[in-house]
């Protein structure tokens, strides 16, 4: 981010305007593929100090790309009517690497394979103006830190029932930092995936555990899926129809808190989306950074080979 993509907001601080990246990938080999049509998107930080891509949906022709916040420890705000506010404390020692996880923004839109986009949050208003709601203020914690939808296959051919799905990191426990991949819970919530219906928090269900199930329009009535305390970050999930399974990829720092070295990657795999998840593979300093883990659906083996093998990619 260099200093021509800073502007002036009202109180007289000084925002972030960062440009997101998209672009189109073709090809059958995962070692040959063609990247086309580059393109960038500016939007606002404020009122945190970083924007950065999460979650990436196409669907019937609309391609869906959200955003999400970050600050850093202490960082303050200045509103346009004088006041100020700050993001912290965060717990410390300081991660190194914005140890603050704000709220997912919002998910632009894309009729044109990327062309032209519909962002209906180019500047948030508020501290709690977002897709959900909530906020990083005050040294509060969010559910869906970094949101990525479910990977269900070419046009979510295999979603059980035709809903889009989103899963993120949280945390509820104000003693522990929560940074972009640093969580102590696993959170998803799924929508109709329509323009109309993609930021409307009343459309989407949250999931609120085995007995209330899904609540529609009520985040905090979600329930993890899965939690491990210090030891939870940024996670994708995708469905492997080979094997009928899910499974949740998981990326977090190796040495807890710090955002500066390696990362561990992990994954869990069950028959549910919400239930019955257990950990099968646990690798430590993996990458040795390696975040955004994920099994992309384009390239996993339709079934299991003469040996009983199962092949797949991780990227």
């Amino acid at each position: 981010m260099n200093e021509k993509a800073k502007s002036q907001i009202p109180g007289g601080q000084v925002h972030h305007k960062p440009q997101t990246g998209m672009a189109t990938v073709k090809g059958n080999d995962p070692f040959n593929l063609n990247v086309t049509d580059v393109h960038t998107f500016q939007s606002s930080t404020w009122p945190y100090r970083g924007r950065y891509p999460c979650g990436s949906l196409s669907v019937n022709g609309t391609w869906f790309y959200g955003t999400y916040f970050l600050a850093n420890p202490n960082a303050t705000t200045v509103f346009p009517d004088g006041s100020t506010k700050t993001v912290g404390p965060n717990p410390g020692p300081n991660c190194g690497n914005w140890c603050v996880q704000g709220p997912a923004v919002s998910f632009r839109s894309s009729v044109d394979n990327g062309k032209t986009w519909t962002e209906p949050r180019l500047r948030s208003k508020g501290i709690k103006d977002n897709l959900f709601g909530e906020t990083a203020f005050n040294n509060e914690r969010v559910k869906f830190g970094a949101p990525h939808f479910i990977d269900f296959g070419k046009n979510m051919e295999h979603s059980p029932d035709g809903m889009a799905y989103i899963v993120g990191h949280g945390s509820s426990n104000r003693s522990n930092v929560q940074a972009w991949m640093l969580g102590d819970q696993v959170y998803i919530a799924r929508v109709i995936p329509t323009v109309s219906n993609i930021n409307d928090v009343e459309k989407w269900e949250f999931y609120g555990g085995s007995e209330a199930g899904w609540v529609k329009g009520d985040i905090s009535a979600a329930r993890p899926i899965v939690e491990w305390d210090r030891n939870m970050g940024v996670v994708t999930m995708s469905y492997h129809p080979a094997i009928k399974k899910y499974v949740l990829c998981i990326s977090t720092a190796t040495n807890y808190p710090s955002m500066r070295g390696e990362f561990d990657t992990y994954f869990l795999e069950s028959s549910s989306l919400t239930e019955g998840w257990s950990l099968f593979q646990y690798n430590r300093a993996f990458g040795p950074e390696a975040y955004f883990v994920h099994h992309p659906s384009k390239f996993m083996a339709a079934s299991l080979d003469s040996a009983g093998r199962y092949n797949l990619f991780l990227s």
